[in-house]
């Protein structure tokens, strides 16, 4: 499997049946794992077993108290997914840290072509160009920000 980069990935998009998806395969995976019956998930859910296997299958959403007694039992077992749906469906999130790297990439490459001679030739620019455009597009960018908050 390739593993693609931040700036690769599609942000997720933060929906019900999204939400509903990542608590679903969590609870399965415990399930499995745990070599658990939907009675003994429903006694810790304090639901029906049924209740405990639309859990497991995505399709019923948890009420706080079934919720807070999953997190208290398997943690990050059981939010891991969850957490990084929340986190990684923010707008923005990826944005600003790959903004930021396009920035110091270019930084790097032009105080590498400092170190020689303390000038940045033509040579090296035109060596860099690609990386040096990248960061005018990041800054450029990111002084949009202040044009949209104005």
């Amino acid at each position: 499997m390739t593993q693609r980069s931040n700036s690769e990935r599609e942000t997720p998009t933060f929906s019900a049946s999204n939400i509903l998806n990542e608590i679903g395969e969590a609870l399965s995976v415990i399930r499995r794992e745990d070599h658990l019956t939907f009675s003994d998930m429903a006694a810790i859910f304090g639901t029906s077993e049924d209740q405990a296997s639309k859990y497991c299958a995505g399709s019923a959403a948890m009420n706080v108290i079934a919720y807070a007694r999953a997190k208290r039992e398997w943690n990050g077992r059981f939010t891991g997914g969850l957490d990084r749906l929340c986190y990684d469906s923010r707008p923005g999130t990826d944005a600003d840290r790959a903004r930021q790297s396009k920035v110091l990439k270019a930084a790097l490459a032009l105080s590498i072509a400092l170190e020689d001679d303390d000038e940045i030739t033509p040579r090296e620019v035109k060596a860099n160009r690609a990386t040096i455009e990248c960061a005018r597009d990041a800054l450029d960018e990111l002084l949009r920000k202040v044009v949209k908050a104005a």
